[in-house]
C-alpha cells in the first residue's frame, strides 16, 4: 500500500506546475489559431459582400441589403458551414497537432469546396435563392484567408516567443545529434531543443524518473529510442500509464508520410500500413494529364523567350540546344534537352579542370557540379541563374521522357552513385523540377539529392507535386539557381 501511495505522490508532485505550464502554453496556440481562423471566416464574409456589391453595381442589379430575406439565408448557411468546419478542423487536430501548415492545406480547400457546393445547392433547393455570386465568393476568398490567417498566427506567437517550447531529448548518444537537427530543421514541430539526455547511461529506472521530472518541469519530452532497444515497451508503457506527454521518435527505417497506424482494442500490439503511393492508376494518368496540358501550354506562352534564349545561344557559332543522356523510367535512357550554356569543349575541359586541380575534383566528387565553372558563358551564366536552361524539357515532358515534378535526372555515369536509391529513380519519370531544386540545390550533395528523390518517390502524391510547383516558381523568381 505504502509503495503505491509514494509512487502515486511522486507522480502527483511532478504534474502541477510544469504540466500546467505546458499545458497553458498549447492553449495558448490553440486558441490563437482558432481566433486566426474566425477571423478568416469574418474577412472572407466582409470581403464577398464588399466585392459581390460592387459587381452588382457596374451590372446595374440592385444591392444585397434590398432582398433581405436572401441576406438571411446567406448568413444562416454561412453561420452553419463555417461553425461545422471549424469543429471539423479541431477534430483533424489542426490546431494541437505538429506538422506544416502546407499539410494542413488540402483539408482547407477541401472544407471550403465541400462547404460552397452544399450552400449553394440549399439555395437553389430553397424559394428566397438569394445571391449565389456572394455564394461562390465567399468560399473561395475564405481558402487563401484561413491560410493567410494561420500563417499571420504562426508568425505572431513566433515573434512572441509563444511557438516553440522547450525540450529534452531522450536518445542514445549516436542518435541525439541526428534528432536534435530534425528539431531545428522543422518548425513546425513547435519545440527547440533545451537539454539532452542520453539513454545510454542511464537504467530503465532512472530515464523513466527522469523523464517524469522533465515533464514535470514543463519541458516536452522526445523519446528516441535507439533501434531493438528492449527497455523502450516498458519505458513507454509507465509514461502512458502516468499521463506523460511525449513526442516519439523511434527509428524503425524510411516509412512513407501517408503510412497509417492501425490499433485494435485491448491489443497492445499495432500495425503500420504502408502502402505503394505510386499503385493509383487513376492519380498516375491526372499527372500524366496535367503534365501534358501544362507543357503545351508553357511552351506557346513562352515561345517569345525560347526564341530568344535559342538566338543568344547560338551567337558563338554553336548549337543551341545540348543533348546529353539521361535515365528516365524503367531505367530506359532519353535524350534530355537543355539550352547549351557551357563553351563547345566543355567536357575536355572538365577532364583537364578534374586532373589538374584536386579542389576542383572533390568538388565534382561531392556535388557532381562546380559552383564556379569556367566553363560557363556569358549567356549561359545568365539563364542558369534565372532557371531558363531547362526550358527546353518541356518538350521532354511532353514527349513522355519527363514530368514537371519527379527525381531530379540522372546520367549514366551517376547510376552506381545512387546507390540502393537507383531502384525508386526508375520507378517515375524524372522531373522539369523536384525537391532537389527546392531543398538547397547547390548547397545539396550528391547523396543528399539522392535521398531526396527516393524520399518524393516513396511519399509521392499529386498534392505535393502542387506544393513543389509553388516552391519551384518561388525559387525562379527569387533567382536561386545557379
Amino acid at each position: 500500500m505504502h509503495g503505491i501511495e509514494a509512487h502515486a505522490d511522486t507522480a502527483a508532485g511532478a504534474r502541477p506546475q510544469g504540466r500546467l505550464r505546458s499545458a497553458s502554453l498549447q492553449s495558448i496556440k490553440a486558441g490563437a489559431l482558432l481566433w486566426a481562423d474566425a477571423g478568416a471566416f469574418a474577412i472572407a464574409a466582409a470581403g464577398a459582400f464588399l466585392l459581390t456589391d460592387l459587381l452588382r453595381a457596374v451590372a446595374g442589379h440592385p444591392a444585397l441589403a434590398e432582398n433581405p430575406s436572401g441576406l438571411s439565408l446567406h448568413l444562416g448557411l454561412t453561420g452553419a458551414f463555417s461553425l461545422a468546419m471549424l469543429i471539423w478542423f479541431r477534430s483533424k487536430g489542426h490546431y494541437r497537432r505538429r506538422e506544416a501548415l502546407a499539410d494542413q492545406l488540402p483539408a482547407m480547400l477541401i472544407g471550403c469546396m465541400a462547404a460552397m457546393l452544399a450552400a449553394g445547392a440549399i439555395q437553389f433547393a430553397t424559394i428566397e435563392v438569394g445571391s449565389r455570386l456572394l455564394t461562390a465568393l465567399h468560399w473561395i476568398i475564405l481558402a487563401p484567408a484561413l491560410a493567410g490567417a494561420r500563417l499571420a498566427a504562426r508568425q505572431a506567437l513566433k515573434s512572441a516567443s509563444l511557438w516553440t517550447s522547450p525540450a529534452q531529448v531522450f536518445a542514445p548518444a549516436a542518435r541525439s545529434g541526428a534528432v536534435r537537427e530534425v528539431i531545428a530543421k522543422h518548425g513546425a514541430l513547435g519545440v527547440h531543443v533545451h537539454s539532452v539526455a542520453a539513454t545510454d547511461e542511464l537504467d530503465k529506472a532512472r530515464l523513466i524518473d527522469a523523464m517524469r521530472r522533465a515533464a514535470g518541469s514543463g519541458l516536452c519530452v522526445v523519446y528516441a529510442p535507439a533501434p531493438g532497444d528492449r527497455d523502450q515497451h516498458d519505458v513507454i508503457r509507465a509514461l502512458v500509464l502516468d499521463g506523460v506527454p511525449f513526442l516519439l521518435a523511434p527509428q524503425i527505417g524510411p516509412l512513407p508520410a501517408h503510412a497509417e497506424v492501425l490499433n485494435y482494442p485491448l491489443e497492445d500490439v499495432s500495425f503500420i500500413d504502408v502502402r505503394d503511393p505510386l499503385a493509383r492508376p487513376a492519380a498516375q494518368l491526372a499527372k500524366r494529364v496535367f503534365d501534358v496540358t501544362a507543357s503545351a501550354v508553357l511552351l506557346v506562352l513562352l515561345s517569345p523567350v525560347l526564341a530568344a534564349i535559342t538566338l543568344a545561344a547560338r551567337a558563338d557559332g554553336g548549337p543551341a540546344l545540348f543533348r546529353q543522356k539521361r535515365v528516365g523510367l524503367g531505367g530506359r535512357s532519353f535524350d534530355c534537352l537543355k539550352f547549351r550554356s557551357m563553351q563547345l569543349d566543355a567536357e575536355a575541359r572538365l577532364f583537364d579542370l578534374i586532373a589538374s586541380d584536386p579542389a576542383i575534383a572533390a568538388e565534382w566528387n561531392a556535388f557532381q557540379k562546380l559552383r564556379h565553372d569556367p566553363r560557363i558563358t556569358p549567356v549561359g551564366r545568365l539563364i542558369r541563374k534565372t532557371n531558363l536552361d531547362e526550358l527546353p524539357q518541356l518538350i521532354n515532358v511532353l514527349r513522355g521522357d519527363m514530368s514537371l515534378v519527379g527525381p531530379r535526372p540522372m546520367t549514366l555515369s551517376q547510376v552506381s552513385d545512387y546507390g540502393d536509391y537507383v531502384t525508386a529513380y526508375v520507378r517515375m519519370r524524372p522531373g522539369l523540377t523536384g525537391l532537389w531544386q527546392t531543398n538547397g540545390r547547390n548547397q545539396t550533395t550528391f547523396a543528399e539529392r539522392a535521398r531526396l528523390d527516393a524520399w518524393y518517390v516513396r511519399n509521392w502524391s499529386l498534392w505535393r507535386d502542387m506544393v513543389i510547383l509553388v516552391r519551384t516558381v518561388r525559387e525562379v523568381v527569387c533567382a536561386r539557381g545557379g
